[in-house]
Formats: C-alpha cells, sequence, structure tokens
C-alpha cells in the first residue's frame, strides 16, 4: 500500500490549484477523489477519498477492437461499466451501472488545446467538459451553466494522478468522465 501522507500534500497541491466550488453549484455535499494510474498497469486506476480509503478500483479490459473499464467497488461489487466501441470519429465511451440509464461520453470538438466533451443521459441532465489542456484544469458544467464538479490533472507525477470535486453530479460518472 501506498503512503497516505504523500496523498494527503498531493491531495493539498492540488486543493491551493482553485479546486474549490463555485458558490453557484446545487446544494449537496462535495465529494473529492484522487484517481490514480496503477503502476504495473495498461490503463487501470484506483479511486481513493483525500485520507486514502478506496472507493473504486478501475480495471481495464481489452477485446477485439474495444476497450472496457470495469469500475468496482471495494467489497467487490461492479458498481459500472464504461466501453470505448470501435470506429467513432470521435473518442466516445458509453457508461452502464445497475439500476441507472446508459450515459454516453463523447469527444464534442477537435481542438488541440481547448479539450470539449458532453457528458449524456445523466439523471442531472447532459452536461459539458470543457478545459484546457495546457492547464490540465476542466469544468463539468450542467445546461444551465452552473458548475458542478472539477478535475484537474498533476502536472509532475510518477503515474498519471486526477483530483475530482463533484457536487451535484454522481461521483462515478465524474470519475468515468476524468478517465475518458
Amino acid at each position: 500500500s501506498r503512503p497516505v501522507r504523500r496523498d494527503r500534500a498531493r491531495w493539498a497541491r492540488a486543493e491551493s490549484r482553485a479546486m474549490t466550488t463555485d458558490a453557484s453549484s446545487p446544494a449537496g455535499t462535495d465529494t473529492d477523489l484522487v484517481i490514480h494510474h496503477k503502476p504495473a498497469s495498461l490503463n487501470s486506476f484506483t479511486v481513493d477519498a483525500p485520507e486514502g480509503t478506496s472507493r473504486f478500483s478501475v480495471k481495464l479490459h481489452l477485446g477485439l477492437g474495444k476497450e472496457s473499464w470495469t469500475f468496482s467497488a471495494p467489497d467487490g461489487t461492479e458498481a459500472a461499466v464504461m466501453v470505448r466501441p470501435p470506429m467513432h470519429a470521435h473518442p466516445t465511451f458509453t457508461l452502464d451501472r445497475p439500476g441507472r440509464a446508459t450515459v454516453t461520453i463523447r469527444k464534442a470538438n477537435f481542438a488541440p488545446m481547448r479539450e470539449s466533451w458532453r457528458i449524456e443521459g445523466t439523471e442531472f441532465g447532459d452536461l459539458d467538459v470543457s478545459g484546457d489542456l495546457a492547464d490540465h484544469e476542466f469544468a463539468i458544467a450542467d445546461a444551465t451553466g452552473t458548475v458542478v464538479g472539477r478535475a484537474s490533472r498533476a502536472w509532475a507525477s510518477i503515474r498519471e494522478t486526477y483530483v475530482v470535486r463533484c457536487s451535484g453530479i454522481d461521483p462515478v460518472t465524474a470519475a468515468a468522465a476524468a478517465i475518458a
């Protein structure tokens, strides 16, 4: 297991880079996630709370022409499956969760430095993800423009690390959007 102290320090650095939610965010509790790339894997992740407790494990499965990621809770139950089907002009992912509607995450446009994604089919309505690749900062906004989540990627780390804060959006959907 990795040291919790290092994770807390990384979280504090990310917090100092404006990882606060807007005052206009919907009422509710904020959910904070730290997403780490597993060091000895192709594209698998761990999703932890800032204090170091595990929230999800995300494992990549490669198939003939498609990729899928399985989100598993700490007790081993499957929380969601994200699939990237082959043959799409823009990257497209579908997120299937037991008892909920299928969510589609797709790249909205092609721009080298300004990323724009669309999350369709959530219980909160369609969401827009926009950000700057140079700053590694992304905002998740609902149809009214209210920011319901933020994601930040660490600039310099041995393994890929994201910090996600979501308020008014499902944590599994927020983690899937950051991984996509």
